[in-house]
């Protein structure tokens, strides 16, 4: 399979989006309660979730994750925290409207925008938030299992190769 390059941050919004939706369909709020108020305190297994359909089905190369603060420290707001993924020059986050100053379901900028004002900002890679323990694995692949199939993914199709010696094919009755 071919490495996809989004030639476009619309094409990119369209694909996050389309996963949103997947996952707001999806039965994943049944594996994790984490997920079951979607997307309020959903965003690092969300950004988990479409950075390995990203890579895994996509094949996008240059997919990593922000973990950003703000608040708190005596500024007079509350302690928040924030992950969002980092896809090529591109900033995508699908639950940036768990707060009350954003509207779009998918958020998908160059730059920083919105995120500039997430400080104390941390970079990841994919392998160091993809890596689980056991049953926190089991319980992700459950829920990358429920989303695919909210969006109806197909995979493409095996090369299934014939047994040596099988003889030759059989003849129709």
């Amino acid at each position: 399979m071919r490495r996809r390059v989004f030639q476009s941050t619309h094409e990119l919004a369209v694909t996050a989006l389309e996963f949103r939706r997947a996952l707001e369909k999806s039965s994943v709020r049944r594996h994790s309660k984490v997920m079951a108020r979607f997307p309020i305190g959903c965003c690092k297994h969300s950004s988990q979730l479409i950075a390995k359909y990203l890579v895994t089905e996509l094949q996008v190369p240059l997919v990593s994750f922000v973990y950003g603060e703000r608040g708190g420290g005596g500024t007079g707001l509350p302690w928040q925290s924030h992950v969002w993924l980092r896809v090529g020059e591109h900033t995508l986050d699908i639950t940036a409207d768990q707060y009350p100053e954003v509207d779009a379901p998918v958020v998908v900028s160059v730059g920083g925008g919105w995120h500039s004002a997430w400080l104390r900002q941390r970079h990841l890679t994919y392998g160091e938030m993809m890596t689980f323990g056991f049953w926190d694995g089991v319980r992700f692949n459950r829920m990358y299992k429920a989303a695919m199939r909210a969006m109806n993914y197909q995979p493409p199709p095996r090369v299934v190769f014939p047994l040596r010696n099988a003889g030759p094919p059989a003849e129709p009755a």
